[in-house]
């Protein structure tokens, strides 16, 4: 059973949602949508062009507080989905481990050959009701932080 609509939001303000993206369990692994439905920053309002970076630093900050990554990737794609969307993947010490030892991993790490290995290996369709836990705990966790704002605590 997938969680509604709601329970995947975690921050929206004047020009963009977080949300916990839906086909992929990781926890903190967000998508920054942009309310404008636009294909290219370039079309954003200059008050969304303001927004953008404040909002992927407070959104960034949550996901850095509860995943406690190495690095969080941030991505911008637009193969599938056209309108204005970036993934906020939390790239752990574990989740790099798991890649290295996959086939796929190789002997070095490769952010955008990591993030679409971690799409398969976390599909949403694929996972224990533990690791579905886990993911609703940082999405709780993850709102919690960001309705305190506590940027740089």
């Amino acid at each position: 059973m997938h969680p509604s609509f709601d329970q995947y939001l975690v921050y929206e303000n004047a020009h963009f949602r977080a949300e916990q993206c839906s086909d992929c369990y990781i926890p903190g692994y967000l998508i920054l949508s942009a309310k404008e439905r636009v294909a290219s920053i370039t079309g954003l309002t200059a008050a969304a062009l303001q927004a953008l970076g404040p909002t992927l630093a407070v959104v960034i900050d949550a996901i850095e507080t509860v995943t406690r990554p190495e690095l969080v990737y941030v991505a911008r794609f637009g193969e599938e989905v056209k309108h204005l969307h970036c993934h906020l993947l939390p790239r752990t010490g574990a989740l790099a481990a798991e890649f290295l030892a996959s086939a796929a991993g190789g002997d070095k790490l490769n952010g955008p050959l990591l993030l679409n290995w971690a799409r398969t290996r976390y599909a949403s369709d694929a996972l224990s009701a533990g690791q579905r836990a886990k993911v609703v705990e940082a999405t709780q966790a993850i709102r919690e932080h960001l309705r305190s704002g506590s940027l740089g605590e």
